[in-house]
Order: structure tokens, then C-alpha cells, then sequence
């Protein structure tokens, strides 16, 4: 069932789901405590992913202080050009409905155990930063989490951006 929040016009459900993500090939959920370095997704896979179903997410390098103390990102074993992170951003119409957003997604997050960075700026900027912390780069719990924020949550945008990104817009 959908539950509406302050903004109007907001629509949020939530996942009843263990708090896991999903490997690409099943349903078998994932914890990322066991995740290794050869479960990082390729720069090259990630950017097929993303331009096959997840048309508001891009490809986004990680800081230093994200990468460099993480068990993927020196290992000698990965041989393939990883993924740093992957991002959205949008502008929601006001800072209630970026709020609203953001407890959206954060709560899907909780119950699937992955967790997000959230930046809020300008008061209803709003950008979510993906990566799987363990690895310091992107793994299937990554897209898995994207897609489910892109179906689960409708984000109440400001008219201009929504112009502007055409692809953001939901079938009613």
C-alpha cells in the first residue's frame, strides 16, 4: 500500500522484504558483510545497467577518503576497471517533498540493509550517492537499490527541473 507524506501529490511505498539485496541471478539475498572484491561490477557493466534501466543515475568517481581504506579498491586481484560510485539528482519542489524523498528512500534502505549517502542542498537539492562501503565501489546490491528506489518512491519535482529531465516523468 502507498503511504502519503506532507508533500502533495507524494506517493511512497515501502519494501516488506528481508533486509538484503538480491544477486542479479536469483532471488538469494546478499548480505554485504559476505561480499568480496570479485563482486564489484566493471565500469563497463555499470554503465550498461544504468542506460538500460536506470536512466536517472550516472557513474561517479569516489573521493579518496571513500576509496582508499576500502578491502576492493587496492586489491591486486581486480583486474577490471570498477564503477566508484553511482548518483542521482534531482530538484524536488520544495524542502518538504525533499524530505519526504529522502525518509522515502531511507526507509527502504533500512529494511534492505544498504545504506545510501543523502546530500540535501540549496534546501531541496537533492543528490543520493550509491556504493557498496565495504568494497569502495559498485556491486549488483547497487543497481538492485536504485531500481527499487526508481519504482518505489515518486518524487514530487520541481516543474523546471521536471522540464528539463523529461525522463524523470511517471506514466500516471
Amino acid at each position: 500500500s502507498l503511504q502519503s507524506f506532507g508533500c502533495p501529490g507524494a506517493r511512497h511505498s515501502f519494501l516488506t522484504m528481508a533486509a538484503c539485496a538480491r544477486d542479479s541471478s536469483s532471488t538469494k539475498c546478499i548480505p554485504c558483510e559476505s561480499l568480496d572484491p570479485s563482486h564489484l561490477l566493471g565500469a563497463d557493466e555499470v554503465k550498461a545497467q544504468l542506460s538500460s534501466s536506470l536512466p536517472l543515475w550516472g557513474i561517479k568517481p569516489l573521493g579518496e577518503e571513500d576509496a582508499s581504506s576500502k578491502k576492493g579498491s587496492n586489491s591486486k586481484d581486480v583486474k577490471k576497471e570498477v564503477a566508484g560510485a553511482i548518483s542521482r539528482n534531482f530538484t524536488a519542489k520544495n524542502f518538504q517533498c525533499a524530505l519526504d524523498a529522502i525518509n522515502a528512500m531511507g526507509g527502504i534502505a533500512e529494511r534492505e540493509g544498504h545504506h545510501p549517502d543523502f546530500h540535501l542542498t540549496s534546501y531541496r537539492d537533492v543528490e543520493i550517492v550509491l556504493y557498496t562501503h565495504s568494497l569502495g565501489g559498485v556491486s549488483q546490491n547497487d543497481i538492485a537499490l536504485a531500481k527499487m528506489f526508481d519504482d518505489e518512491v515518486d518524487v514530487v519535482y520541481s516543474p523546471k527541473w521536471l522540464r528539463q529531465h523529461p525522463e524523470a516523468k511517471r506514466e500516471t
